[in-house]
């Protein structure tokens, strides 16, 4: 059975598929740009690269003949939530498609504050339109979030936001991508969604204190306007959409919408997910 990765080259894609060639699946990698996904991967045995454009419903229908598995890692807003929607219509035409994963998002929902969580309850609303056979992973905010404030913490150690209290249960993406290799090789897990968050919950200004424990010097969370955090998030390259998406995370979490803990991790893997201590003693040098 062979499983086509979407997204093959992004932190969890690239994860994915490694986690797949380990346990022997073969890998069909589609991808805009094989030299990238060369330079990531190498030439194991099992994976197959793939130059497709996925937003060309024959190309992307001819790149997905005889595929059993499609595991999909992408945006939910603006070009990313079209080409989810032609990848899950196509996949629904091809009869040895036995299962389409995406990875989606914690608190997926219409009422969500989150733009990215109701992106993705519209992107699975289409797939129910389809037929197809579908599953979801649906992570908490990946713990990698704080990677993006390295270069802020670098400068001034500080990370500017608009959340200064309110939880969410990070989670390392490492473990997401271990999950989701769990429910692409297990059939008992298809036809479901699946929540995941760490072990538990915490605020920004409580994240920073971990990540000051680790660097043995104080980080502090400066709270801002929602205007000054849009003109701070674009003025690092962040397109407009992004940065969107991004506040009303903030929002969504001042809110309380993501202040709680599952076990789902646990029992799909058989042991605990990494705290954030350990994310961030990995990825130390990043902040320094």
């Amino acid at each position: 059975m062979t499983t086509a990765v979407i997204g093959a080259t992004g932190k969890v894609g690239t994860e994915v598929v490694r986690g797949l060639l380990e346990q022997g699946e073969p890998v069909a990698a589609l991808v805009r740009d094989p030299g990238k996904a060369r330079s990531a991967f190498g030439e194991p045995d099992g994976l197959t690269v793939r130059a497709t454009r996925v937003q060309d419903p024959a190309e992307l229908a001819g790149a997905l003949d005889g595929i059993s598995r499609v595991f999909v890692a992408m945006g939910s807003i603006g070009y990313e939530a079209v080409i989810q929607r032609i990848v899950v219509n196509v996949s629904a035409g091809i009869p040895s498609i036995e299962q389409v994963t995406r990875l989606s998002v914690l608190n997926t929902s219409a009422d969500s504050r989150g733009i990215n969580q109701r992106g993705h309850y519209s992107v699975d609303a289409f797939a129910a339109s389809t037929g197809v056979r579908y599953s979801t992973v649906r992570p908490a905010v990946f713990s990698a979030s704080m990677l993006a404030g390295a270069p802020e913490i670098r400068a001034s150690r500080t990370w500017s936001g608009l959340a200064d209290h309110g939880r969410v249960a990070l989670i390392d993406h490492r473990d997401v991508a271990e999950a989701a290799v769990r429910v692409l090789t297990d059939r008992s897990l298809w036809d479901a969604h699946h929540a995941l968050t760490g072990p538990e919950p915490l605020s920004w200004p409580e994240a920073l204190a971990l990540l000051s424990a680790e660097l043995g010097e104080p980080v502090g969370f400066r709270l801002v306007t929602e205007q000054a955090l849009l003109e701070q998030l674009i003025a690092a390259g962040v397109s407009v959409g992004q940065a969107e998406m991004l506040i009303a995370r903030e929002w969504a979490i001042l809110a309380g919408e993501n202040d709680y803990t599952v076990d789902t991790f646990q029992q799909i893997t058989g042991h605990a997910p990494r705290p954030v201590t350990a994310f961030l003693h990995d990825y130390r040098e990043r902040f320094v």
